[in-house]
This record gives C-alpha cells, sequence and structure tokens, in this order.
C-alpha cells in the first residue's frame, strides 16, 4: 500500500496521475483534508481524510501502509511538527519507507525561510528506524509562468537575486520521479536533486519572458530593502509572511544555493527535464496578452 499526503494539492495530483500508470488502484491510499476535491478517481482507490493538525485522524491514514509519499505541507510556520507527526504515525502503523519532497540545499546556510522545515524533516526521517528517500527539489520552473506575466506587464523583472542562477525544475518532473522512486525496489536511503538542465540568472529569464511574450523585459536588481519597499510591505507580523518568504528565496539564488545542476531527473524517468522556455511557450498566448494589458 502506497499512500499519498496532500493528494489534493497540485504536486500530490500529478503525483497520483504518475502513480495510476504504474500500479493496481487498489494499491493506492490518497490522503487529504477535502476528500471532496478528489474528482475522477477510480473506486479501487482509497480516500481518507488526514489533517496532520489532527492526531486522531492519523492512525486510519496510515494503517496498512508500506510506503509514505510525503508531500510537504503548505503550513511553512509548523510544517516541521506536521511532517513528525505524519512520520511517527506512519511508522507506528507499519509503513516500512517514507519518501520525502524536500528542497535544494537545505543547509542551516540556506536563508530561505523554508529551509528550516525541510532541514528539521530530513533530520527526522534519518533518526528513525525505517527507510527514506528524500527528493530535493529545486524551486517550481511553473511559477515563472507568473512571474512572466507580471515581468511582461510591467515591462521589468524586479529582483534581489544578484548574478545568482536557478536550476527551475517543473512539478511535472518532480512527480514522475516521485511515481519511479515509489514504484520501484532501490532507492532506500537515497537523496535525489531534482533539477532542471540550466540555471538561469534573473538578466536570462528577462529576455526568455522578453522573447515569449513578445515586449521588452528589464531585469532590475535591487538590495533585499529596496526589494521588499518594491514589494510593497513589511516582512512583521503572518499577514507579511509572504513578502519576507519572497525575499528569502532571492538570498538564497544570490548566494547560489540553487544554481547547481543534477542528471537525476533523467536518470530516474528516462527524459530530460522540461526546459522554462518550453513551459512559457506553452502559455506564449496568455503572455503575449499580459504584455498588451489584455
Amino acid at each position: 500500500m502506497i499512500v499519498v499526503s496532500g493528494a489534493s494539492g497540485q504536486l500530490g495530483g500529478l503525483i497520483t496521475r504518475e502513480l495510476l500508470e504504474r500500479i493496481e488502484p487498489g494499491r493506492l491510499r490518497l490522503l487529504t483534508r477535502e476528500p471532496s476535491r478528489l474528482r475522477d478517481i477510480p473506486p479501487s482507490v482509497d480516500v481518507v481524510r488526514a489533517d496532520f493538525d489532527d492526531p486522531a485522524t492519523l492512525p486510519a491514514a496510515f494503517a496498512g501502509a508500506s510506503v509514505l509519499m510525503l508531500v510537504s505541507t503548505d503550513r511553512i510556520d509548523d510544517r516541521a511538527a506536521q511532517h513528525a507527526r505524519a512520520i511517527d504515525a506512519a511508522r507506528d502503523q507499519g509503513a516500512r519507507r517514507v519518501v520525502y519532497t524536500s528542497m535544494i540545499s537545505p543547509g542551516e546556510e540556506n536563508p530561505a525561510l523554508i529551509a528550516e522545515s525541510h532541514r528539521a524533516t530530513e533530520e527526522k526521517l534519518r533518526a528513525g528506524d525505517g527507510e527514506w528517500t528524500i527528493l530535493r527539489c529545486g524551486f517550481y520552473a511553473d511559477f515563472q509562468v507568473f512571474e512572466a506575466a507580471d515581468a511582461l506587464a510591467a515591462g521589468r523583472l524586479v529582483h534581489n537575486r544578484g548574478d545568482g542562477r536557478c536550476a527551475y525544475v517543473a512539478r511535472a518532473d518532480i512527480a514522475r520521479c516521485a511515481a519511479a522512486v515509489l514504484a520501484e525496489d532501490g532507492h532506500d536511503d537515497a537523496v535525489y536533486e531534482l533539477t532542471g538542465s540550466e540555471a538561469l540568472s534573473a538578466d536570462e529569464l528577462a529576455q526568455l519572458y522578453s522573447r515569449v511574450g513578445g515586449s521588452h523585459v528589464e531585469a532590475i536588481g535591487l538590495d533585499d530593502d529596496a526589494y521588499l519597499d518594491a514589494l510593497g510591505g513589511s516582512t512583521d507580523g503572518h499577514v507579511q509572511y509572504g513578502l519576507a518568504l519572497a525575499v528569502s528565496l532571492g538570498q538564497a539564488m544570490r548566494r547560489g544555493l540553487h544554481a547547481q545542476v543534477s542528471d537525476d531527473v533523467e536518470r530516474l524517468t528516462g527524459r530530460a527535464p522540461q526546459r522554462v522556455e518550453d513551459l512559457l511557450a506553452a502559455h506564449a498566448s496568455s503572455l503575449r496578452a499580459a504584455a498588451h494589458g489584455d
């Protein structure tokens, strides 16, 4: 039994679809806080409500599980505690292995606000008795479509990345890698670095946005304080957490912590990872509309 958490989310949904092409539906259980969001699922797939903040829901969620696909949650502030509860509950129910979606370079040197929870979860997995597989994922290439639309509408890409580069990876490639390690043997206690095939700077992204969107985008590099001002707020308080996160991600890229390029996606899936340019090209019409204010 393979149990996938966060199955109604974007990455969890992609992993589910990939797994259904590889294993019998009866071997799959999907966890979500909102089962009504899961549609078009084969009837033999078990769908269970599970909330990592409600421990009472977890024993039934993990009963009979052999492997847990732990998709990192969207609650950055207490994510490590959520993950720890899920890991403990799965292992208590006999799960022998946990596959986890971490991040590239989660060490203490990484200023990204999401790094600490990923680092703590990796440490939790290594300290336990069961087997584990860690998928360290680069920043999502999918987000660059939204960044491109904003940049084309404004005519500029404002950032605090300096000359830093990032090897963005598509969610679909992460999902294919996850399905591969879940459905196959030989991945126990392994760490995979899931990145795109090229590391791009802000200047290079601006050139891509210009080319695909048909309108010039200028990359404008700022220091952290000026970038925060450009985003329109302070990092004080939970409401502003997104702004603080954006600044911290730029700091991580500026320090070169997300510039590495790995071939793990191709080794796991047999396919080269999608390029950012290809993802942008798939949305060319909407990006050109954004450039012209449509």
